[in-house]
């Protein structure tokens, strides 16, 4: 079996945004860490692996903000424990 793209053929592909990575930055916008986490890890893979698929700056973003949230949380809960005693 050969294996072939539509460039292939001379036919123009667009370039088109990755879906998870969109989904990965919307759930860090909204306060979704895992989901944010996931969804941005999948876009960066997914980006990488495409040609004509843009969107790693949106799963870095999605990553880099779902890595700050989990952080917050994390000391937030900390110092509620810690206050509480």
């Amino acid at each position: 079996m050969v294996a072939f793209d539509e460039t292939d053929l001379g036919i123009e592909v667009a370039e088109r945004t990755n879906v998870c990575a969109i989904v990965g930055l919307f759930c860090a916008l909204i306060g979704l860490v895992v989901p944010a986490l996931v969804f941005g890890a999948i876009g960066y893979v997914e980006t990488g692996g495409r040609e004509h698929e843009t969107g790693s700056g949106l799963a870095v973003a999605a990553l880099i903000l779902g890595a700050i949230e989990l952080i917050v949380a994390v000391l937030t809960a900390v110092i509620v424990l810690v206050t509480m005693r």
